[in-house]
């Protein structure tokens, strides 16, 4: 599959465009379904775990794609499909550190970890799926959504301190 997305044509500094452009769409797919699923559909699903989750997991799985396809700027098309495989073959986090080291990640994990262990309480998972939109004063969703807020920031950070303001990811993501 990776083949298709980097084709035959693409020269040693374009990025893996065609893959970037699912991977924003994907996710941007996945925030689209979870307001269908917890707002609009028919069988509404639990609205403040899903809103928790897309924060957190489903942001870092956002994250590591664009991370991957970034680390292979100026790599001949051969590496890029070598590279992008080997990454993709890694768990998320362990390609988020195989990017841009483990002392750089530090703070993004830690406030992942934060999430995990939450969320693996029954009493939090239960109290998340009870709420609603208009529950989203509730205390621990507001701890939640504020470490939510801080993980944002230090995925930001990361990708910063990684990519640098001249990298082609920078415009690729923006424009």
């Amino acid at each position: 599959m990776l083949e298709r997305y980097i084709g035959e044509g693409i020269t040693d500094h374009q990025l893996a465009l065609l893959l970037l452009n699912d991977i924003v769409r994907y996710y941007r797919t996945v925030a689209v379904d979870y307001e269908f699923k917890t707002v609009e559909g028919e069988k509404k699903k639990p609205w403040g775990i899903r809103n928790i989750k897309l924060v957190f997991s489903r942001k870092l799985l956002y994250a590591s794609g664009f991370f991957s396809v970034a680390k292979t700027a100026d790599l001949t098309r051969e590496r890029k499909i070598a590279e992008l495989e080997a990454l993709f073959n890694m768990t998320v986090i362990d390609r988020l550190v195989a990017i841009c080291g483990s002392e750089n990640c530090r703070a993004a994990l830690a406030s992942y970890d934060r999430f995990l262990d939450q969320l693996e309480r029954p009493e939090v998972r239960d109290q998340l799926k009870k709420l609603n939109k208009e529950g989203r004063s509730d205390p621990l969703f507001r701890e939640l959504k504020n470490e939510g807020h801080h993980f944002t920031r230090e995925l930001l950070k990361l990708f910063e301190r990684t990519f640098d303001a001249t990298h082609p990811i920078r415009r690729a993501i923006i424009f």
